[in-house]
């Protein structure tokens, strides 16, 4: 059998199992936990209100609560409240030996990484001020009771949340009074409780808090509650509050408002779900409760006993006939501030209950159902993630799609007879394809997603990183390009040991090929979740899919296959973003004037922040790094440059480099204007953006699957794959070159040109091999900040590459001793920059640019005279 049919069985055998692979798009699944035991022998578990705990060492804690164990509060009942605590492990509950230090209720809990803090309550005799831990023992199932620092006033019907190493408590009833407190307990010191500023708005109590995301910073938001007056009735705030985690401030928001009702919320549970998501569990609303208090009011104040008798009836029969709290679940998107009804259940779902995550499952315990009623049941929410149902026409798009790419490698390996072939295309690549190819290799998967996501989440401010791409473009052309063409090289390090020695070039070389190694990995794995996420196709088989096919045509073809599916790329996905564009213009409901109208007035096309400050992703920042790390990336970067080598001759470079300067422009708006034109289309329809969606990179990719026609989305993800696979293909090769003659002709200075074509196939079959498990390691290791670690530590020096060739483009006085000694030193510099300062990332490359040449003129100095520039023949 012939190599060529051997990989597309190959081919084929991988795609034809994607159909099995998809699932349906579903909602929460609901299910149930063994109910509360009963408190003692021969009684009947009602379950509690008010409990505190939360999930430790695997067993779920409920302490504490509040219950009628004789009858119902209109029946003569009194409310007791418990001191118990009781655990729930390997699915049977037990009541433990320990005991609370006094029977409460109606506090918060937080869960933290030294156990469960209760915080405040109340009992039959007054409110409580303490707070104290739940520690539990796996092994011997004991629970220990730890002291902590007591909030500075009593306090109940509170709620809190955990955020870095803080507690933060909101509202709640002091002294029979709602009220706007706020405070904050640094778990590090357990000091003391510090008051922060009062919330805004009216006073809560019976209100829930939850953490989530937003387009500024990570938020508290504060949902629902009411105002408690003694012998008033109460109020019942219809709108929310956010708390900015980053600058520390307030802000009053919008009524809770679904279609034309606005909703008032009391005693609910709230989850941050997915990225951008919250869902409120049940609550109550104001009516029956208002009218309860009413007639409780006047029952209290009337003097005539007939007709108090008469208010006590109505009041009973209002309770006997009460339909339940709500059984809805609603959800509300923290980046485009609308509400919707995410599930409505088939039970109502208990209020003032206890609500805590067991990893990716939401659980309420016990609470109310209704006015005075309690339940023992345990309600477990499961968080399936957002898939959709891909379909056998796509799935077929998609293996076409990617056998054309698999067949142009084994079209173009004909071709392949030597190293000149292989690495530069033997001179038989046109400018305007090279020039295309540059623009899809810049034009990753993740850049794809992640611009529409960018522009979605926040706003245009990165729109200038891309223009400074454009800005830098001259340089490249008029000093860089004539400075390669002239030494004749074929990788970009030859030119500094020309210029330097051969030091400089091994470091520099070993660098890039460090970091795409790295980089082969992550563009593998983050499309690759945002796919998986919203098609259901697993993870790991994305990558495999990417990852091999991509290996079998860059070993085959060389740089013109890898050219050639570039040329591919750019067009299905420029001409599918162009067709998403008018797709979301044709079916949003507001006119385009309406909708630039409603997106400038959410500050959606901020471009320039000019706030002198380096600290965050303002213009000075994104103009100053963006034009470091242009220059770093499109002139010394071996993906880029050697696209520039395989041209005829020095214009035909500089053409390859302004077409993907000129495309880029277009390319950027387009993009930009995806995420502002998704950010109107699911402000318009906030229900068809998944809760569950926990990478906000999935959105473009979430809504081509959705909502483009079927066939067409498939093309588009067959694109994204083809643009991961372009990227990743730009690096095996260039990495290939790199080894071959920058290390392997070095050490082996007579190899045949044939063997030496033989070790750049196996070099680049070696390079995927690696990035292919090192992207599998990624995805099943959990590790979610491995890449930013490994960005941070190779992107040290990436800053100081560029340094290093300005260096040699720009002085004579620059010498080998000096610059690598200038080298190293701005390593360091950018090590301490990133680790001691609080400076943007953007800024990375500048700093390592900029200390790299002043640092390496410098040591010039001290190092003695410089080397003369050589010129290959």
């Amino acid at each position: 059998m012939s190599a060529s049919k051997s990989i597309i069985i190959l081919v084929l055998t991988l795609l034809s199992s994607l159909p099995a692979l998809a699932k349906d798009s579903l909602n929460l699944t609901t299910s149930q936990l063994p109910d509360l035991p009963a408190p003692t022998a021969n009684t009947k578990s009602i379950g509690f209100a008010g409990m505190f705990g939360g999930m430790e060492d695997g067993a779920l804690i409920a302490a504490g609560g509040a219950n009628f164990p004789e009858a119902l509060p209109w029946k003569g009942g009194q409310k007791t409240w418990s001191d118990q605590i009781y655990y729930l492990r390997d699915n049977l509950w037990h009541i433990s030996s320990t005991t609370l230090p006094r029977p409460l209720a109606y506090g918060a809990s937080v869960t933290t990484p030294d156990g469960i803090v209760c915080i405040g309550g109340n009992n039959a005799q007054r409110s409580s001020k303490d707070v104290f831990l739940l520690d539990f023992d796996p092994v011997t199932t004991n629970i220990r009771i730890v002291d902590y620092p007591a909030l500075p006033h009593p306090l109940s019907h509170t709620t809190a949340v955990l955020h870095e190493d803080h507690i933060y408590v909101v509202g709640g009833i002091s002294q029979g009074n709602s009220t706007n407190y706020f405070f904050r307990l640094d778990l590090k010191t357990k000091s003391a409780w510090e008051r922060l500023p009062d919330f805004p708005g009216s006073p809560r109590a019976l209100h829930t808090a939850v953490i989530q995301e937003a387009s500024e910073a990570k938020k508290i938001f504060v949902i629902g509650g009411r105002n408690e007056k003694p012998g008033k009735v109460s109020e019942t705030p219809t709108n929310y509050l956010s708390y900015n985690l980053k600058t520390n401030s307030w802000t009053l928001e919008d009524d809770i408002r679904i279609g034309q009702d606005t909703i008032v919320l009391m005693g609910a549970s709230a989850q941050a779900k997915g990225s951008m998501h919250i869902l409120v569990y049940g609550g109550s609303n104001e009516k029956p409760f208002t009218q309860l208090e009413e007639y409780g009011l006047s029952i209290e104040k009337e003097k005539n006993d007939s007709i108090k008798k008469k208010l006590i009836l109505e009041r009973n029969k209002l309770l006997d006939e009460h339909p339940g709290f709500s059984k809805n679940i609603i959800a509300y998107n923290t980046i485009t501030k609308q509400w919707f009804t995410h599930q409505a259940l088939d039970q109502p779902i208990p209020v003032t209950a206890l609500s805590l995550h067991d990893e990716e499952d939401f659980i309420i315990v016990s609470g109310e159902v209704s006015p005075g009623i309690r339940t023992p049941g345990i309600l477990k929410f499961r968080n399936v993630e957002a898939a959709h149902p891909f379909g056998l026409i796509n799935y077929g798009v998609l293996a076409a799609y990617l056998a054309v790419s698999v067949l142009i490698g084994l079209y173009f390996s004909r071709k392949q007879r030597s190293t000149e072939d292989y690495f530069t295309g033997g001179g038989r690549i046109p400018w305007w394809a090279s020039g295309l190819s540059v623009f899809g290799t810049l034009l990753s998967a993740i850049t794809f997603m992640a611009i529409p996501a960018k522009a979605f989440i926040t706003d245009w401010s990165y729109f200038m990183l891309n223009m400074t791409a454009i800005l830098i473009t001259p340089v490249i052309a008029y000093l860089f390009i004539p400075y390669f063409a002239r030494l004749n090289i074929t990788t970009a390090y030859e030119f500094l040991e020309n210029r330097f020695n051969y030091a400089a070039r091994a470091l520099g070389s070993l660098s890039f090929i460090l970091f795409q190694l790295g980089r082969i990995g992550i563009v593998l794995l983050l499309p690759s979740l945002a796919i998986s996420i919203v098609t259901a196709i697993p993870v790991e088989a994305c990558i495999l899919i990417m990852g091999v096919l991509c290996i079998i045509y860059t070993a085959f073809g060389g740089i013109e296959a890898v050219v050639w599916t570039d040329v591919l790329q750019v067009v299905v996905l420029m001409g599918g973003s162009i067709l998403a564009v008018f797709w979301i213009l044709f079916h949003t409901e507001s006119s385009f004037g309406e909708m630039i109208t409603h997106a400038s007035d959410m500050n959606k096309f901020n471009i320039m922040n000019t706030d002198f400050n380096f600290t965050d992703s303002t213009f000075w920042v994104v103009f100053i790094g963006g034009l470091a790390s242009a220059l770093v990336t499109q002139g010394t970067d071996q993906t880029i440059v050697q696209r520039y080598l395989t041209s005829r001759n020095v214009k035909d470079s500089q053409k390859t480099v302004f077409t993907n300067a000129f495309l880029t422009l277009p390319a950027t708006i387009i993009f930009f204007g995806i995420g502002t034109l998704l950010f109107m289309f699911y402000t318009e329809m906030p229900g068809r953006l998944s809760p569950a969606i926990s990478n906000n990179d999935s959105i473009f990719p979430w809504y081509i699957v959705k909502e483009l026609p079927t066939g067409i989305s498939g093309l588009l993800i067959a694109g994204i794959f083809s643009a991961a696979m372009s990227s990743i293909s730009s690096s095996l090769n260039s990495v290939s070159t790199a080894f071959c003659s920058d290390f392997y002709k070095h050490f082996s200075p007579g190899i045949s040109d044939l063997r030496l074509l033989r070790i750049a196939r196996l070099a680049t079959i070696v390079t995927g091999i690696v990035g292919v498990l090192f992207a599998l390691w990624m995805a099943n290791s959990n590790i979610k900040s491995l890449w930013d670690e490994f960005y941070r530590y190779l992107g040290l020096f990436t800053g100081g590459l560029g340094g290093m060739f300005l260096l040699g483009m720009l002085t004579k006085r620059a010498n080998a001793a000096g610059t690598l000694t200038g080298f190293v030193a701005s390593g360091f510099l950018i090590y301490y920059i990133s680790n001691y300062t609080e400076i943007n990332f953007l800024m990375y490359a500048f700093f390592g640019l900029v200390s790299c040449y002043l640092l390496g003129y410098l040591f010039s100095f001290v190092f003695g005279s410089q080397r003369p520039i050589a010129t290959k023949n």
